[in-house]
């Protein structure tokens, strides 16, 4: 079993398209190596497999301000589709609507840069033995003066040994 931590990282700032701004998103696991811990992305043709959980990690790495953007999150899901035909319909994922379990106050930096909070959510187990599915991960942030945005990441992840 493996243990992932899916880091995603919304910039206030950034252009929306259609009411909705993108999270820049990156998988990877923490790796210890005597004392220094380090976050090593993970590729993108790594698959996860059954009982691995992955915590998700959401990051305020706001461009061209000095100081926090994000004020809280509100929401946060995934969808899933099959992305082979003909794949046995199962759900990839043991929770697909993880609520907030912990957040961090404090400057820190992720995979895009140096960030000025974090929220980590419940951690889900992968369920799926095998297959491949399109993952879509949204969530609802507030940010100044009680603004409400949606964001969203498409990526594709394989889960399942076999890969599908």
């Amino acid at each position: 079993m493996t243990d992932y931590v899916w880091q995603l990282g919304i910039d206030w700032n950034a252009i929306q398209t259609g009411g909705v701004g993108y999270l820049r998103g990156g998988l990877g696991r923490y790796v210890t190596n005597g004392e220094v811990t380090t976050f090593v992305p993970s590729p993108g043709t790594e698959p996860v497999e059954k009982d691995d959980t992955i915590t998700f990690r959401i990051f305020d790495v706001t461009s061209s301000v000095q100081n926090r953007r994000v004020a809280s999150i509100g929401a946060f899901g995934i969808d899933y589709q099959m992305a082979v035909k003909d794949q046995p319909s199962e759900k990839p994922l043991d929770n697909i609507q993880p609520a907030i379990a912990s957040s961090n106050e404090s400057a820190q930096s992720s995979l895009f840069g140096p960030a000025y909070c974090s929220w980590d959510l419940e951690t889900v187990t992968v369920a799926a033995a095998s297959g491949r599915f399109l993952l879509t991960v949204y969530l609802q942030a507030t940010g100044p003066g009680g603004v409400v945005r949606l964001f969203n990441h498409d990526p594709e992840m394989v889960v399942g040994a076999n890969g599908g």
